[in-house]
């Protein structure tokens, strides 16, 4: 607690407990003045500490109650505000690059050949349940996004109208990650030769794009 040199009746103070900052500034005269009005005072100003006081508890941050108290008869002034901490630069570094990641996901999502549920389902002569159902079981790939929803690529269609085989391999060897199987798809790899994933799956060598998935998911990127 930090207190100033009184000056002509009137001092200010300063109280900092935990994440909560506390102050105020007035006369003391009226406040002995008039007893009644003066504990009505006190108690509008504990009452407001004690809403900063659940605030930081419940945010979990650090919360500014600043009172000003001019005269007994006057009601004080009471602000309440949350602190935002300063972010340093490993923190501006990562939101910049979520940023960028939600911006990317959506580009992608919004393309001609990412498809609805129902449009899925209509290509492959189905339902929207049964599409549902099939991404549960990692049988078909679905890409979830912040705006879009789940977003179908219509690539894992064949021309005969059937659906890629060996997906629900994939996931397993990726951890179960959609977007893992998404890039493992298109990005060509040294381990197949500069082919994707999606080249072998076609072309029915689905142990060998299966395999090249597993050691990506433990972390071999050679």
């Amino acid at each position: 607690m930090a207190m100033t040199d009184k000056k002509g009746g009137s001092r200010k103070r300063t109280e900092r407990r935990g994440n909560l900052i506390t102050g105020y500034a007035g006369k003391w005269e009226p406040l002995f003045e008039k007893k009644a009005a003066a504990r009505a005072t006190a108690a509008r100003v504990l009452s407001g500490v004690s809403e900063g006081v659940i605030r930081a508890k419940n945010t979990g941050g650090t919360v500014r109650v600043t009172y000003v108290i001019r005269s007994s008869d006057e009601e004080p002034e009471i602000e309440i505000e949350e602190i935002t901490p300063q972010k340093d630069a490993l923190d501006i570094a990562l939101a910049a690059a979520k940023q960028r990641g939600s911006e990317r996901v959506a580009e992608i999502l919004k393309r001609p050949e990412m498809l609805s549920a129902d449009e899925f389902a209509d290509e492959i002569g189905s339902t929207r349940e049964t599409v549902n159902k099939k991404r549960k079981r990692h049988e078909v790939l679905g890409l979830e996004g912040a705006k879009r929803g789940v977003r179908f690529p219509k690539w894992q269609i064949g021309d005969d109208g059937q659906l890629l085989g060996g997906l629900a391999q994939l996931f397993e060897a990726l951890n179960g990650h959609p977007w893992a199987v998404y890039r493992f798809l298109l990005q060509e790899s040294g381990s197949l030769g500069g082919r994707t994933g999606l080249e072998m799956l076609r072309a029915g060598r689905i142990e060998d794009a299966v395999g090249a998935a597993r050691s990506i998911g433990k972390g071999d990127f050679s």
